[in-house]
């Protein structure tokens, strides 16, 4: 079961780095102030207008963007080469092995940077439409501090890697558009949402938590959360939130089952959840969604388990999920 659960959580790209970075520890951003479009510092809203953020680690975040995710990962001791191989294996363990790569340069930050270039494309000999293609690069904001850029995109994929370019423009000097510093260090403890504080199930590990998102990981079970603020009227805003943050969610899973949707509860808010099944090693998981409006705060949250396990949902996810 934990070879099962290391599984899961390298292909929801949630590893801690191996090298911790030593930064200067800023406070966390407060959610509130966030645009409908996401929870974005000013400069950052008009390149990440509508994506979806999803909490990887500590030290990375994953970005859905319609049919583009896009992530970063602080990996301080690492060079810029070792960082480049090894955002290559997370899009092996996200894609397979069977793709095309060109190794080459980006200028980023007025240098050119270590860069992998991959598709994936139908026909003999891959030469048939791409039906994915992305880059992995990794530059050096300041000595000693490695960050690696990653980018794959599903849909229209010449039109995908230009905007693949103009994040990682941001990216690259910026850092996390979300305001948050990405380090151990600036972990919030005890985790919480905007509303109570989460427990912490003995044995688990708080992989990430800020202010508007987090992660517990545990032997068998994975939880995982992001809020916003304000919420647009209606159900639409809460319903792309949860539907993007699903794809995501399966696409980092190679194998995974049809979405199916259930009613449910998601912090004892009726509402309908989107659960689906995927492989692992010691066998199959299954990954429940949902997101709600409550109170004018938008949560999204998933709860990861043995497929084999019917209900009560696992202690680390905190009683936000309930079947009905």
């Amino acid at each position: 079961m934990r070879m099962a659960l290391a599984a899961v959580g390298v292909a929801l790209g949630a590893l801690l780095g191996a090298c911790q970075a030593t930064v200067p520890v800023a406070p966390a951003v407060p959610a509130v102030g966030a645009t409908p479009a996401g929870p974005f510092v000013d400069d950052a809203r008009p390149l990440f207008d509508g994506c979806v953020p999803l909490p990887d680690s500590a030290t990375s975040r994953t970005y859905r963007c319609g049919g583009l995710a896009v992530w970063l990962h602080e990996q301080p001791g690492l060079s810029e080469a070792q960082a480049v191989e090894s955002g290559r294996a997370r899009v092996h363990a996200r894609l397979g092995p069977v793709l095309t790569e060109a190794r080459g340069a980006l200028p980023l930050a007025g240098q050119p940077h270590p860069s992998l270039r991959f598709e994936q494309c139908s026909g003999a000999n891959g030469g048939g439409p791409c039906e994915v293609g992305g880059y992995v690069t990794a530059v050096t904001p300041s000595a000693g501090h490695v960050r690696q850029l990653g980018c794959v995109v599903r849909d229209n994929v010449r039109a995908g890697l230009g905007r693949c370019l103009e994040l990682f423009a941001y990216l690259a000097t910026r850092g996390n558009p979300e305001g948050d510093v990405l380090s151990p260090s600036s972990l919030i403890t005890p985790p919480r949402l905007p509303w109570r504080l989460l427990f912490m199930p003995e044995g688990c590990e708080l992989a990430d938590s800020t202010t508007r998102a987090g992660r517990i990981r545990c032997a068998a079970s994975t939880f995982s959360w992001s809020v916003f603020e304000p919420v647009q009227p209606g159900a639409a805003q809460v319903e792309r939130w949860r539907d993007r943050s699903v794809e995501e969610l399966r696409d980092a899973l190679p194998g995974a089952g049809p979405v199916e949707m259930r009613d449910c509860y998601v912090e004892g808010l009726a509402t309908r959840c989107l659960r689906f099944t995927a492989p692992a090693p010691g066998g199959d998981v299954q990954v429940w969604a949902g997101g709600v409006d409550r109170k004018g705060w938008g949560l999204f949250a998933a709860c990861s388990l043995p497929a084999s396990v019917s209900f009560p949902f696992p202690t680390a996810c905190n009683g936000v999920f309930a079947p009905r």
